[in-house]
């Protein structure tokens, strides 16, 4: 695989990484499940930010970060491990 195809692939994973912590907290601010959307605006996530500091106290806003970014995370190796399997199966081929 060439440098510029893993590059690719890797700003492709951490993409899809991003997505998935940015509506992962955006669902946790607002309480609301975020069907059949891939991502969330940066307007939409700053004004759940904003509105969750009268709601949410340090600890639980802290806790709900540590799940975006756990799922991110997961995001991330599911991704670029899938995506490795399926390139060298095809030059295998």
């Amino acid at each position: 695989m060439a440098m510029t195809e893993l590059l690719d692939l890797e700003d492709w994973a951490w993409q899809h990484a991003t997505d998935v912590y940015r509506l992962n907290l955006y669902g946790h601010l607002t309480g609301r499940t975020v069907l059949r959307r891939s991502a969330v605006t940066e307007e939409e996530l700053a004004g759940a930010i904003r509105n969750s500091f009268t709601q949410v106290n340090e600890t639980a806003y802290r806790e709900m970060v540590k799940l975006a970014t756990d799922a991110a995370l997961e995001t991330y190796d599911r991704v670029a491990s899938r995506t490795i399997k399926l390139s060298r199966a095809r030059r295998a081929n």
